[in-house]
């Protein structure tokens, strides 16, 4: 008693991958950002974060603070030759994991497409309780205000 084949058989041409046209290749796409002078990495590397309690501690005490009515910023000159972020969005403030990602996410690329405008400073960002509730594109021109802010003092 034999079985037959629920699928029709494919021609092995077509599961080739040399056969299917491909996009350029990572190292091509790689040495071009490298060449062009006019491009930026814009990633979010563990160097430009906070991590310690001693950090952030440090920052929200000897740090010049600004604020609106979203968010609640330290900021402090550091050592290093690039800004930093710590994020401290309390649960008590923004509410559930949903909405705390959200604002986390939205602050993490804010800092990321502005990180190169910014002087070498160390800031933390806290949220406020009006922070729940708003639309993304109010707290992305809250945190824009704030780094031109940052660029223009420090």
């Amino acid at each position: 008693m034999g079985f037959a084949r629920a699928w029709p058989r494919r021609a092995a041409v077509a599961c080739w991958l040399g056969a299917v046209p491909r996009a350029a290749s990572a190292f091509a796409l790689k040495s071009a950002l490298k060449d062009s002078r006019t491009l930026r990495r814009l990633g979010f590397e563990p160097s430009k974060r906070l991590h310690q309690p001693r950090e952030f501690r440090d920052v929200r005490m000897r740090g010049s603070r600004l604020g609106d009515a979203y968010f609640s910023l330290s900021v402090l000159a550091n050592h290093e030759m690039h800004a930093r972020l710590g994020l401290a969005i309390a649960a008590r403030t923004v509410g559930n994991a949903v909405a705390r990602n959200r604002v986390k996410r939205i602050t993490r690329e804010s800092f990321r497409m502005n990180q190169h405008t910014l002087p070498r400073v160390d800031v933390t960002v806290a949220a406020r309780d009006a922070a729940r509730l708003a639309a993304p594109a109010v707290l992305r021109s809250s945190l824009e205000r704030h780094w031109r802010t940052i660029a223009k003092r420090w």
